[in-house]
């Protein structure tokens, strides 16, 4: 199996097994709700994205409707939670 910076597990009650994935450098996803998949409707797009600054140091971002909600650094193979330059 590839290492993927990015790894979404999905679970669904609903379902038998999950339906999780790996992603290199970002991914987005629109939640649709409604009564079928002809009549559904944007609830949120949800998107995450990868960038490697020039230290090498990877950042991870999560956006909700386009706007940021929370950043992550990976230091050393540790996540470093980084909430300060987030406007909300």
């Amino acid at each position: 199996m590839k290492s993927s910076p990015i790894y979404n597990i999905i679970s669904n009650p609903g379902r038998k097994s999950d339906c999780s994935f790996g992603s290199s450098g970002g991914f987005t996803q629109d939640i649709r709700v409604g009564t079928s998949s002809s009549n559904s409707h944007t609830l949120a797009n949800i998107s995450v994205q990868q960038f490697v600054n020039g230290e090498g140091i990877s950042e991870f971002s999560l956006f909700i409707d386009g706007k940021l909600v929370k950043q992550g650094l990976l230091i050393n193979k540790k996540l470093e939670m980084n909430i300060d330059r987030i406007n909300t």
